[in-house]
């Protein structure tokens, strides 16, 4: 038995708010899915045999520890069944619908997306698998979901949530700065010289950023400002004494920091991934304080509650009302329209659904719907926008058409929307095996900054790689990176004419500095490949981006116009000091030949 003062320290430092839980759960799907459909521009050059990472090359890559499902065939179809199937399940964990199961299925295909593609790795998809399993422990759908508004069991009535999910949680997203912290070793974090080097690399630097590394005392400033944020703010929110204080503004700061990043460095959905993870630091405090704001307004109104009617007959009209005061967090009491003579005259007279606001106004079709929106804590903007008259024959025509057809929404409501008896919180098997990861975890964490064995680290690295919570938090350490660059292909079509591959559209070949290297590819993804490609480690890849070049080209092309030749070269600048003027080396990576072996390797 846990002392009733330890209890309350427990819960202070570990507890999590099933609100905020739920906020943790739409910005984790919500950022998912953005991952997803940004990857699936992309699906035949990343994920499948005619890309740039087909399956020979990724198995001898790999390895047999990094086992991938999206290896099981190589062509565009099964990528995209994959991709399909996991979009599916990010907008399940949206709406709060079958959430574990779509939690399971999420974490499963994302370990196994991120065993399948090495090369376009960035450093937030890590961490997106580290939640998503984090979160299949936890109840994220108790509240403000599907799941909650149509379950026969209540949710949990506690709005805190304690457990050993909880704490694994917790840890894993401080353990992103606290060990980042420890990572950064090298002398420019302790100088105040590491943010102007990372401004300095213009593959990732913004217009905004490299606007900044011109003021030396800013970039100094911010770079001991990062370090000791990263240090000390993981403490500082396991602090037991006015931890309310400190968690919150570790989370402001916190948040702060991956705001700048946004703006001044393109890290792909990195910022987004960390700026969900430290949503979990919201306290049930900031849900109070909003919802007595909340009661104040509906004060103001009236005594009397919203309360809403729906036709007893009609078990789809039932589902929807309690799935709307659910998702749009309305305080609203449901009832029968039969049993009210006002609600019951207005049902019949106007064949709809009736809605009595604080001063017993009827409201009707769709002025009931945006009745709803206005009073929801989160979609009231939303509610006004749609409060013009231009919106109601619209809004009562899509009404009218599914009260004609309530019928068959009532089947596929009945089929795919079943009221439920899933409990929302996981058993003690599920919340041991959360502890053990934990641990675990934590250990990994920690060999990671050398002060385990190493041996100790080899041991968990098999397994860890295999589900893809393995993690390595070095942003930006030990130290940013000095390298930089651009790359030219100047290639040769088989008429002879001479044209920068990458830029076809230009006329010659320019071996001068882009404007804004950032600009230069598609995506983040395309970026980071590219930045592969120049690393020696993957050296033997440029075979196969070779032949993806070949045949990008030369299937939209014929006879003359043909690819023949190309070259990769990596024009190298070195960040240098505040004042002196770098200097480019010219290094050809790979020499192509669509038609014929190709001739050599890197060679200057």
């Amino acid at each position: 038995m846990i002392p009733a003062w330890l209890k309350t320290r427990l819960d202070m430092v570990f507890g999590i708010d099933l609100r905020t839980l739920a906020l943790f759960r739409v910005m984790l799907g919500t950022v998912l899915l953005a991952d997803q459909l940004c990857r699936v521009v992309d699906l035949t050059a990343f994920y499948t045999d005619l890309g740039v990472m087909p399956r020979d090359w990724l198995l001898s890559t790999n390895g047999l520890w990094r086992v991938t499902f999206h290896a099981a065939n190589g062509e565009w179809w099964f990528a995209a069944l994959l991709f399909g199937i996991e979009i599916i399940a990010a907008l399940l964990i949206i709406f709060g619908w079958r959430t574990r199961l779509a939690l399971v299925i999420a974490f499963v295909l994302n370990a196994s997306l991120l065993n399948r593609n090495p090369m376009v790795l960035l450093g937030g998809d890590i961490l997106l698998t580290c939640l998503i399993f984090w979160a299949i422990f936890l109840p994220v759908a108790a509240r403000a979901s599907l799941d909650a508004a149509l379950s026969n069991t209540p949710a949990p009535a506690d709005n805190l949530h304690r457990s050993w999910a909880s704490v694994g949680i917790l840890f894993q997203v401080m353990s992103v700065y606290f060990f980042s912290a420890i990572l950064k070793s090298g002398a420019d974090w302790h100088n105040g010289t590491a943010v102007f080097y990372a401004l300095s690399i213009d593959g990732y630097s913004t217009p905004l950023g490299q606007w900044l590394k011109t003021f030396p005392q800013l970039t100094t400033g911010l770079t001991h400002y990062v370090w000791w944020l990263e240090m000390v703010g993981p403490i500082l929110v396991f602090v037991p004494v006015l931890s309310r204080a400190f968690r919150f503004a570790v989370m402001a700061m916190l948040m702060a920091m991956h705001i700048g990043f946004i703006f001044c460095l393109e890290l792909g959905p990195f910022p987004y991934i960390s700026l969900t993870s430290l949503s979990l630091l919201a306290g049930g405090w900031l849900w109070d304080a909003a919802g007595r704001l909340r009661d104040r307004r509906a004060a103001a109104l009236g005594p009397q509650p919203l309360r809403i009617y729906y036709d007893r007959d009609c078990g789809f009209c039932l589902k929807s009302v309690l799935i709307l005061r659910s998702l749009l967090l309305l305080k609203a009491e449901i009832a029968p329209a039969q049993d009210t003579p006002r609600a019951k005259s207005l049902l019949e007279a106007n064949y709809s659904w009736v809605i009595l606001d604080h001063d017993d106004h009827a409201y009707l079709k769709w002025p009931a719907f945006v009745i709803l929106l206005r009073r929801s804590p989160l979609f009231a903007p939303i509610g006004w926008l749609l409060s013009g008259g231009w919106a109601v024959p619209i809004g009562n025509a899509v009404y009218d058409f599914v009260g004609r057809n309530r019928g068959g929404f009532g089947q596929i409501s009945g089929a795919l929307l079943p009221f439920h008896d899933r409990p929302f919180e996981s058993g003690p098997i599920a919340q041991a095996l959360a502890g053990f990861t934990m641990v675990v975890l934590l250990t990994w964490n920690f060999c990671t900054i050398h002060w385990l064995p190493e041996r100790l680290y080899a041991m968990l690295t098999p397994p860890l790689r295999k589900v893809r919570l393995d993690q390595y938090w070095d942003m930006f350490a030990p130290f940013p990176s000095r390298e930089d660059g651009w790359f030219v292909i100047p290639a040769t079509l088989r008429d002879g004419t001479e044209f920068d591959l990458l830029h076809p559209e230009r006329k010659g070949i320019s071996y001068d500095k882009p404007e804004y290297i950032t600009h230069e590819w598609q995506n983040i993804r395309w970026h980071k490949y590219m930045e592969r490609v120049w690393s020696a480690a993957f050296a033997d890849n440029r075979l196969y981006y070779g032949r993806w070049l070949c045949r990008d080209w030369n299937t939209t092309h014929t006879g003359q116009q043909q690819l023949d030749t190309f070259k990769i070269i990596y024009m190298l600048e070195k960040s240098v000091p505040p004042g002196q003027t770098p200097t480019v080396e010219q290094i050809v990576l790979w020499r192509h030949g669509c038609f014929a072996v190709p001739a050599s390797n890197a060679t200057k």
